[in-house]
Protein backbone atom coordinates (compact mmCIF):
# COMPACT_ATOMS: atom_id res chain seq x y z
CA UNK A 1 0.00 0.00 0.00
CA UNK A 2 1.38 3.50 -0.91
CA UNK A 3 0.49 7.25 0.12
CA UNK A 4 -1.23 8.21 -3.27
CA UNK A 5 -2.44 12.14 -1.98
CA UNK A 6 -2.53 14.38 1.16
CA UNK A 7 -4.50 17.44 1.98
CA UNK A 8 -3.16 19.44 5.07
CA UNK A 9 -4.96 21.97 6.92
CA UNK A 10 -3.97 23.90 9.96
CA UNK A 11 -0.87 22.11 10.31
CA UNK A 12 2.47 23.62 12.03
CA UNK A 13 3.59 26.52 9.53
CA UNK A 14 2.32 24.67 6.26
CA UNK A 15 0.49 26.76 3.95
CA UNK A 16 -3.23 24.39 3.66
CA UNK A 17 -2.28 22.44 0.74
CA UNK A 18 -3.35 19.22 -1.29
CA UNK A 19 -0.55 17.04 -2.37
CA UNK A 20 -0.49 13.88 -5.20
CA UNK A 21 2.59 11.56 -4.42
CA UNK A 22 4.75 9.32 -6.61
CA UNK A 23 4.66 5.55 -5.72
CA UNK A 24 8.18 5.09 -4.97
CA UNK A 25 10.13 8.78 -4.43
CA UNK A 26 9.13 12.03 -3.90
CA UNK A 27 11.88 14.54 -3.09
CA UNK A 28 11.67 17.90 -1.50
CA UNK A 29 13.71 20.57 -1.47
CA UNK A 30 14.12 23.87 0.30
CA UNK A 31 15.92 26.49 2.48
CA UNK A 32 16.07 25.67 6.42
CA UNK A 33 12.90 26.19 8.28
CA UNK A 34 10.72 26.12 5.02
CA UNK A 35 8.56 23.11 6.23
CA UNK A 36 10.38 20.59 4.68
CA UNK A 37 10.19 18.24 7.88
CA UNK A 38 7.08 19.48 8.46
CA UNK A 39 5.94 17.58 5.77
CA UNK A 40 7.38 14.46 6.90
CA UNK A 41 5.87 14.74 10.50
CA UNK A 42 2.21 15.16 8.74
CA UNK A 43 2.69 11.69 7.26
CA UNK A 44 4.49 10.27 10.09
CA UNK A 45 1.49 11.34 12.39
CA UNK A 46 -1.03 9.63 9.72
CA UNK A 47 1.31 6.37 9.96
CA UNK A 48 2.06 6.16 13.70
CA UNK A 49 -0.78 8.98 15.32
CA UNK A 50 1.95 10.50 17.27
CA UNK A 51 5.05 12.78 16.21
CA UNK A 52 8.97 12.54 16.37
CA UNK A 53 9.26 16.09 17.34
CA UNK A 54 7.08 16.43 20.35
CA UNK A 55 5.35 14.61 22.75
CA UNK A 56 2.11 16.17 22.09
CA UNK A 57 0.50 16.47 19.04
CA UNK A 58 -1.25 19.85 20.14
CA UNK A 59 2.05 21.55 19.01
CA UNK A 60 2.07 20.57 15.65
CA UNK A 61 -1.36 22.59 15.26
CA UNK A 62 -0.72 26.09 13.48
CA UNK A 63 -0.26 29.21 15.50
CA UNK A 64 -4.35 30.94 15.65
CA UNK A 65 -5.84 28.08 14.05
CA UNK A 66 -8.16 25.46 15.94
CA UNK A 67 -6.92 22.45 15.33
CA UNK A 68 -5.27 20.12 12.23
CA UNK A 69 -6.90 17.66 9.61
CA UNK A 70 -4.73 15.56 7.69
CA UNK A 71 -6.78 13.65 4.92
CA UNK A 72 -4.76 10.49 3.04
CA UNK A 73 -5.72 8.66 0.08
CA UNK A 74 -3.91 5.04 0.45
CA UNK A 75 -3.35 2.95 -2.63
CA UNK A 76 -3.16 -0.63 -2.98
CA UNK A 77 -3.67 -2.14 -6.39
CA UNK A 78 -6.84 -1.37 -8.03
CA UNK A 79 -8.02 0.15 -4.52
CA UNK A 80 -8.35 3.44 -2.93
CA UNK A 81 -9.11 3.99 1.08
CA UNK A 82 -9.20 6.99 2.85
CA UNK A 83 -7.46 8.31 6.08
CA UNK A 84 -8.10 11.29 7.84
CA UNK A 85 -6.76 12.61 11.13
CA UNK A 86 -8.34 16.21 13.21
CA UNK A 87 -6.68 17.21 16.27
CA UNK A 88 -7.94 19.87 18.34
CA UNK A 89 -6.45 20.61 21.99
CA UNK A 90 -6.51 17.80 24.22
CA UNK A 91 -8.36 15.35 21.19
CA UNK A 92 -7.92 13.00 18.32
CA UNK A 93 -10.14 11.80 15.98
CA UNK A 94 -9.24 9.10 13.17
CA UNK A 95 -10.99 7.69 10.67
CA UNK A 96 -10.38 4.67 8.40
CA UNK A 97 -12.83 4.57 4.81
CA UNK A 98 -14.85 6.28 6.83
CA UNK A 99 -15.19 4.72 10.01
CA UNK A 100 -13.94 5.50 13.15
CA UNK A 101 -10.95 4.49 14.06
CA UNK A 102 -11.09 2.34 17.99
CA UNK A 103 -7.27 1.38 18.11
CA UNK A 104 -4.66 3.97 16.91
CA UNK A 105 -2.92 0.65 15.91
CA UNK A 106 -5.22 0.58 13.27
CA UNK A 107 -3.55 3.34 11.54
CA UNK A 108 0.19 1.56 12.34
CA UNK A 109 -1.62 -1.75 10.60
CA UNK A 110 -2.21 0.71 7.17
CA UNK A 111 1.34 1.51 5.80
CA UNK A 112 4.40 0.25 8.07
CA UNK A 113 6.24 3.71 8.32
CA UNK A 114 10.30 4.09 8.82
CA UNK A 115 11.45 7.53 10.20
CA UNK A 116 15.24 8.07 9.62
CA UNK A 117 16.27 11.71 10.45
CA UNK A 118 18.48 13.68 12.88
CA UNK A 119 17.58 11.59 15.80
CA UNK A 120 18.83 8.08 14.37
CA UNK A 121 22.08 7.15 16.51
CA UNK A 122 19.36 7.29 19.48
CA UNK A 123 18.55 3.43 18.24
CA UNK A 124 23.04 2.86 19.41
CA UNK A 125 23.44 5.30 21.96
CA UNK A 126 19.96 5.74 23.55
CA UNK A 127 18.24 3.18 26.36
CA UNK A 128 16.71 -0.20 25.92
CA UNK A 129 13.51 1.15 25.76
CA UNK A 130 14.50 2.26 22.30
CA UNK A 131 15.93 -1.10 20.96
CA UNK A 132 12.78 -2.92 22.23
CA UNK A 133 10.28 -0.63 20.18
CA UNK A 134 12.19 -1.39 17.65
CA UNK A 135 11.75 -5.62 18.00
CA UNK A 136 8.07 -4.89 18.52
CA UNK A 137 7.71 -2.73 15.98
CA UNK A 138 8.48 -5.20 13.56
CA UNK A 139 7.42 -8.10 15.10
CA UNK A 140 3.71 -6.12 15.06
CA UNK A 141 4.09 -6.13 11.02
CA UNK A 142 5.17 -10.03 10.98
CA UNK A 143 3.45 -12.09 13.74
CA UNK A 144 -0.31 -11.48 14.03
CA UNK A 145 0.11 -13.73 17.21
CA UNK A 146 2.83 -11.08 18.70
CA UNK A 147 0.97 -7.95 19.72
CA UNK A 148 -1.70 -10.34 21.83
CA UNK A 149 1.17 -12.13 23.58
CA UNK A 150 3.20 -8.44 24.23
CA UNK A 151 -0.77 -7.04 25.69
CA UNK A 152 -1.23 -10.36 28.06
CA UNK A 153 2.22 -9.67 29.48
CA UNK A 154 1.93 -5.90 30.22
CA UNK A 155 -1.15 -6.59 31.50
CA UNK A 156 0.02 -9.41 33.92
CA UNK A 157 2.96 -7.70 35.07
CA UNK A 158 1.04 -4.24 35.78
CA UNK A 159 -1.09 -7.11 38.34
CA UNK A 160 2.22 -8.51 39.81
CA UNK A 161 4.18 -4.78 40.65
CA UNK A 162 0.33 -3.99 41.66
CA UNK A 163 0.55 -6.60 44.50
CA UNK A 164 4.22 -5.97 45.37
CA UNK A 165 3.39 -2.04 45.86
CA UNK A 166 1.15 -3.12 47.83
CA UNK A 167 3.05 -5.48 50.16
CA UNK A 168 0.73 -8.54 49.51
CA UNK A 169 1.60 -11.78 50.98
CA UNK A 170 3.81 -14.28 48.54
CA UNK A 171 1.14 -15.88 48.00
CA UNK A 172 -1.18 -13.58 46.53
CA UNK A 173 1.56 -12.23 44.42
CA UNK A 174 2.61 -15.91 43.01
CA UNK A 175 -0.91 -16.30 41.44
CA UNK A 176 0.16 -14.58 38.24
CA UNK A 177 3.45 -16.16 37.58
CA UNK A 178 2.44 -19.13 35.81
CA UNK A 179 0.58 -16.92 33.24
CA UNK A 180 3.22 -14.16 33.34
CA UNK A 181 5.96 -16.66 32.58
CA UNK A 182 4.11 -18.30 29.65
CA UNK A 183 3.86 -15.01 27.89
CA UNK A 184 7.63 -13.53 28.34
CA UNK A 185 8.46 -16.97 27.26
CA UNK A 186 6.64 -16.48 23.70
CA UNK A 187 7.66 -12.61 23.77
CA UNK A 188 11.17 -13.93 24.28
CA UNK A 189 10.99 -16.34 21.67
CA UNK A 190 9.92 -14.50 19.00
CA UNK A 191 12.24 -11.77 19.61
CA UNK A 192 14.78 -14.12 19.48
CA UNK A 193 14.15 -15.31 16.37
CA UNK A 194 13.10 -12.36 14.61
CA UNK A 195 16.39 -10.44 15.58
CA UNK A 196 18.42 -13.38 14.12
CA UNK A 197 16.65 -13.49 10.73
CA UNK A 198 17.09 -9.19 11.02
CA UNK A 199 21.14 -10.07 11.55
CA UNK A 200 21.37 -12.28 8.77
CA UNK A 201 19.75 -9.33 6.22
CA UNK A 202 21.66 -6.72 7.65
CA UNK A 203 25.14 -8.60 6.82
CA UNK A 204 23.91 -8.83 3.56
CA UNK A 205 22.82 -5.18 3.19
CA UNK A 206 25.71 -3.70 4.65
CA UNK A 207 28.44 -5.25 2.71
CA UNK A 208 27.63 -2.29 0.39
CA UNK A 209 28.50 0.65 3.13
CA UNK A 210 30.93 -1.69 5.40
CA UNK A 211 33.68 -3.78 4.94
CA UNK A 212 33.93 -7.10 6.11
CA UNK A 213 29.79 -6.84 7.34
CA UNK A 214 30.30 -10.04 8.29
CA UNK A 215 31.77 -8.91 11.35
CA UNK A 216 28.83 -7.23 12.70
CA UNK A 217 27.22 -9.27 15.60
CA UNK A 218 23.94 -8.25 17.82
CA UNK A 219 23.72 -9.89 20.94
CA UNK A 220 20.21 -10.17 22.17
CA UNK A 221 19.52 -10.20 25.64
CA UNK A 222 16.29 -10.96 26.76
CA UNK A 223 16.17 -9.29 30.60
CA UNK A 224 16.80 -12.64 32.90
CA UNK A 225 19.36 -15.45 32.83
CA UNK A 226 19.80 -17.46 29.43
CA UNK A 227 20.32 -21.14 31.37
CA UNK A 228 17.01 -20.19 33.58
CA UNK A 229 13.17 -20.79 32.90
CA UNK A 230 11.48 -17.50 34.13
CA UNK A 231 8.93 -18.85 36.66
CA UNK A 232 11.96 -20.46 37.96
CA UNK A 233 13.21 -16.87 38.07
CA UNK A 234 10.08 -15.19 39.54
CA UNK A 235 9.53 -17.21 42.28
CA UNK A 236 13.82 -17.07 43.05
CA UNK A 237 13.56 -12.82 42.50
CA UNK A 238 9.94 -12.78 44.83
CA UNK A 239 11.81 -11.82 48.24
CA UNK A 240 14.04 -9.18 46.13
CA UNK A 241 11.23 -7.95 44.04
CA UNK A 242 8.49 -7.12 47.13
CA UNK A 243 11.11 -5.80 48.92
CA UNK A 244 11.78 -3.32 45.55
CA UNK A 245 8.48 -3.23 45.26
CA UNK A 246 8.19 -4.22 41.09
CA UNK A 247 9.40 -7.01 38.86
CA UNK A 248 12.67 -6.29 37.98
CA UNK A 249 13.46 -8.82 35.24
CA UNK A 250 11.81 -9.91 32.15
CA UNK A 251 11.25 -9.37 28.99
CA UNK A 252 10.24 -6.02 29.99
CA UNK A 253 14.15 -5.28 30.39
CA UNK A 254 15.09 -7.22 27.32
CA UNK A 255 17.68 -5.45 24.84
CA UNK A 256 20.14 -5.91 22.17
CA UNK A 257 23.13 -4.53 21.24
CA UNK A 258 25.82 -4.27 18.17
CA UNK A 259 29.45 -4.87 17.85
CA UNK A 260 31.83 -4.56 15.18
CA UNK A 261 34.98 -6.84 14.69
CA UNK A 262 34.26 -7.54 18.85
CA UNK A 263 34.06 -3.84 20.10
CA UNK A 264 30.71 -1.85 20.17
CA UNK A 265 29.61 -0.17 16.88
CA UNK A 266 29.59 3.21 18.76
CA UNK A 267 33.24 2.54 19.01
CA UNK A 268 34.30 0.86 16.21
CA UNK A 269 32.59 3.18 13.74
CA UNK A 270 32.52 6.51 12.85
CA UNK A 271 29.37 8.52 12.79
CA UNK A 272 28.67 8.44 9.12
CA UNK A 273 29.07 4.58 9.24
CA UNK A 274 27.15 4.72 12.25
CA UNK A 275 23.58 6.06 10.67
CA UNK A 276 24.15 3.80 7.60
CA UNK A 277 24.01 0.91 10.28
CA UNK A 278 20.95 2.46 11.26
CA UNK A 279 19.51 2.51 7.92
CA UNK A 280 20.85 -0.82 7.18
CA UNK A 281 18.51 -2.15 10.37
CA UNK A 282 15.94 -0.69 9.08
CA UNK A 283 16.13 -1.76 5.46
CA UNK A 284 16.75 -5.46 7.08
CA UNK A 285 13.24 -4.92 9.22
CA UNK A 286 11.48 -3.90 5.46
CA UNK A 287 13.36 -6.82 3.71
CA UNK A 288 11.87 -9.10 6.35
CA UNK A 289 8.48 -7.60 6.23
CA UNK A 290 8.67 -7.55 2.21
CA UNK A 291 9.56 -11.51 2.70
CA UNK A 292 7.27 -12.67 4.89
CA UNK A 293 3.76 -10.87 3.96
CA UNK A 294 4.97 -9.21 0.74
CA UNK A 295 4.05 -5.26 2.04
CA UNK A 296 5.72 -2.38 1.30
CA UNK A 297 7.67 0.02 3.48
CA UNK A 298 7.18 3.74 3.48
CA UNK A 299 10.70 5.52 4.52
CA UNK A 300 10.88 9.20 5.60
CA UNK A 301 14.13 10.33 5.17
CA UNK A 302 14.81 13.89 6.76
CA UNK A 303 17.94 15.49 4.94
CA UNK A 304 19.46 12.54 3.83
CA UNK A 305 22.64 13.98 3.00
CA UNK A 306 23.77 14.74 6.71
CA UNK A 307 27.10 12.61 7.30
CA UNK A 308 26.40 10.95 4.03
CA UNK A 309 28.33 11.29 0.98
CA UNK A 310 27.13 11.14 -2.32
CA UNK A 311 27.78 7.47 -3.32
CA UNK A 312 26.65 6.45 0.09
CA UNK A 313 23.55 8.55 -0.50
CA UNK A 314 22.93 6.72 -4.30
CA UNK A 315 23.39 3.18 -2.09
CA UNK A 316 20.87 3.90 0.40
CA UNK A 317 18.53 5.02 -2.33
CA UNK A 318 19.01 1.81 -4.78
CA UNK A 319 18.77 -0.44 -2.11
CA UNK A 320 14.99 1.35 -1.33
CA UNK A 321 14.11 0.38 -4.86
CA UNK A 322 15.47 -2.71 -4.66
CA UNK A 323 13.00 -2.84 -1.96
CA UNK A 324 10.12 -1.25 -3.81
CA UNK A 325 9.69 0.96 -0.83
CA UNK A 326 7.96 4.34 -1.22
CA UNK A 327 10.19 6.95 -0.18
CA UNK A 328 10.19 10.39 1.10
CA UNK A 329 13.07 12.77 1.27
CA UNK A 330 14.55 16.29 2.16
CA UNK A 331 17.18 17.73 1.57
CA UNK A 332 18.30 21.96 1.10
CA UNK A 333 19.23 20.46 -2.57
CA UNK A 334 19.57 17.22 -4.30
CA UNK A 335 22.83 17.08 -5.60
CA UNK A 336 22.78 15.79 -9.39
CA UNK A 337 23.18 11.96 -9.57
CA UNK A 338 21.13 11.28 -6.32
CA UNK A 339 18.12 9.94 -8.32
CA UNK A 340 18.11 6.93 -10.43
CA UNK A 341 17.77 6.67 -14.08
CA UNK A 342 14.51 5.37 -14.75
CA UNK A 343 13.38 5.96 -10.96
CA UNK A 344 9.78 7.19 -10.70
CA UNK A 345 9.45 10.40 -9.16
CA UNK A 346 8.09 13.47 -7.81
CA UNK A 347 9.74 16.86 -6.60
CA UNK A 348 8.35 19.73 -4.56
CA UNK A 349 10.32 22.80 -3.68
CA UNK A 350 9.17 24.32 -0.21
CA UNK A 351 8.76 27.84 0.53
CA UNK A 352 7.73 29.72 3.73
CA UNK A 353 5.54 26.88 4.14
CA UNK A 354 4.00 26.49 0.79
CA UNK A 355 5.01 23.21 -1.40
CA UNK A 356 5.41 23.70 -4.85
CA UNK A 357 5.40 20.49 -7.38
CA UNK A 358 8.35 21.09 -9.57
CA UNK A 359 7.27 20.32 -13.35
Amino acid sequence: MSLKSLAIAGFRNLRDTDLVFSSRLNLFTGENAAGKTSLLEAIYILGRASSFRSSSLDRAICHQQEGFTLVAQLESGERTLPVGIRRTPGQLLARIDGRPVRRLSELAALFPLQWVGGNIHELLEGGPPLRRQFMDWGLFHVKQDYIPAWKQFQKLLKQRNAALRAARPPREISVWDRDLAASAELLDRHRSSYLAEVGKDLTTIMEEFLENSADLDIQYRRGWSADRDYRTILEESLASDREQGFTRRGPQRADFSLRYQSRPVTEALSRGQQKLLVIGLKLAQALLLRRETGRRSLFLLDDIGAELDLPNQTRVMRKLGELDAQVFATAIDFPAGLVLDGEASTLFHVKHGEVTEVV
